[in-house]
């Protein structure tokens, strides 16, 4: 049985996978995680290993301390990895953009695959039939974008993403602030999906990350929406790299 543990810039998300199946899965903020995790540790005592993403770093070392002694890797470009990568320096490719990778291999080995992870901001990774990572791109994410807005402007409010019922063309500074968030992110993504596909007619996409569900692009039987892809990812890099 082994621990999943994602760390990003909002939520610290939790899988116990056994084998290759998840059993459980919650997630916590950045301020309440030490109980969440120490209750993961007495209802699973038969956790044998863990790993970890983490984007910031900023809580690691209490988290290896709870967790201690259960044998603890954290993902990086150093550990065993079922693909090669032309990023460069490749010690700046993030963790989990490096378990999203893996997680391509796993679950469309022998594909041209463009995984794009929509959460605070947006990565597009592309990797080919032959498990080389050729690289991708990152922009802003959804509370990015209305968040330096308002940072970077005098009157404009602060909002939170809504994803029903926004229209292209608003009548109102908070509409046209949500049209201009959700539309340009989504013409994004559909615009740089088939700047890949003209160039890769067989290529598969993936839409994850916290705020794939915010969008409403149809998924043409090319494109496929994965909630835990990530998890799935990182429980294989512990395979690779198992630890006693």
């Amino acid at each position: 049985m082994q621990l999943i543990i994602d760390i990003g810039n909002t939520l610290i998300k939790y899988y116990v996978f056994d084998e290759k199946t998840i059993i459980n899965s919650s997630s916590e903020n950045h301020l309440n995680w030490a109980i969440s995790l120490e209750k993961i540790k007495k209802n699973y005592p038969e956790l044998k290993s863990v790993i970890i993403s983490d984007v910031n770093g900023a809580i690691l070392n209490q988290i290896q301390k709870v967790l201690h002694p259960l044998p603890l890797i954290l993902c990086s470009i150093d550990l065993k990895l079922p693909f090669t990568t032309k990023y460069n320096p490749s010690q700046q490719l993030g963790q989990d953009r490096i378990a999203l990778l893996a997680s391509c291999c796993l679950l469309y080995p022998k594909k041209n695959v463009l995984v794009i992870d929509l959460g605070s901001c947006i990565t597009y990774d592309f990797i080919d039939e032959n498990a080389i990572h050729h690289g991708g791109s990152i922009s802003p994410g959804f509370s990015m974008r209305y968040k330096s807005m308002h940072d970077y402007s005098g009157k404009l409010p602060l909002l939170n993403p809504e994803k029903e019922g926004i229209e292209l063309i608003a009548t109102s500074t908070l509409n046209a602030l949500h049209s201009g968030v959700y539309h340009g992110i989504s013409y994004e993504l559909q615009a740089i999906t088939k700047a890949y596909q003209l160039k890769h007619e067989d290529l598969t996409v993936i839409l994850t990350g916290g705020d794939a569900q915010m969008l409403s692009i149809p998924l043409k039987n090319s494109i496929f929406a994965h909630s835990n892809f990530l998890a799935n990812g990182l429980n294989y890099l512990l395979e690779l790299n198992q630890i006693s």
